[in-house]
């Protein structure tokens, strides 16, 4: 299974400890350069920027898109490199958050998940005990996922 990752799915599981769902979940998953600059480099959080670089090489891939789409909607740097990236590898699903890029995302063809959602698949599968508990863990640092 292919799953590329958009950035506000890694940041929201990195700053609480839980980017081990994605490992669990999927094996491994790809995100665009873009994504790699937008949660790492352009990061001041350093839980973030540790548990994003711990994972990857190791589950997480970081990998420059080949396409260039014109896109329909006002994406920004990082949904523009997941879905080029989608349409590089075939992807068979991408994580995101947005509505604008989801949107975008569908209307190519691809199936997308949100945190929320995955979150509540982790549950479901005993990867994580609580979804409700990560909820408030994310509500707590000012995090707050599309329901």
């Amino acid at each position: 299974m292919i799953v590329i990752s958009n950035t506000s799915p890694l940041i929201a599981l990195a700053r609480v400890d839980h980017l081990f769902i994605l490992e669990s979940i999927f094996g491994q998953i790809y995100i665009p350069n873009s994504v790699f600059q937008e949660a790492v480099l352009q990061s001041n959080v350093e839980i973030q920027t540790k548990n994003i670089l711990q994972a990857i090489d190791n589950y997480i891939f970081v990998v420059k898109p080949q396409t260039v789409h014109l896109f329909k909607r006002k994406l920004d740097f990082g949904e523009q490199g997941v879905i080029n990236l989608a349409i590089d590898k075939q992807a068979d699903f991408l994580l995101m958050d947005d509505k604008k890029a989801r949107k975008e995302a569908r209307g190519l063809g691809f199936k997308t998940l949100k945190t929320s959602i995955l979150l509540k698949r982790a549950e479901k599968l005993g990867i994580i005990k609580s979804y409700s508990d990560v909820i408030k863990k994310l509500e707590k640092i000012k995090i707050y996922l599309a329901t």
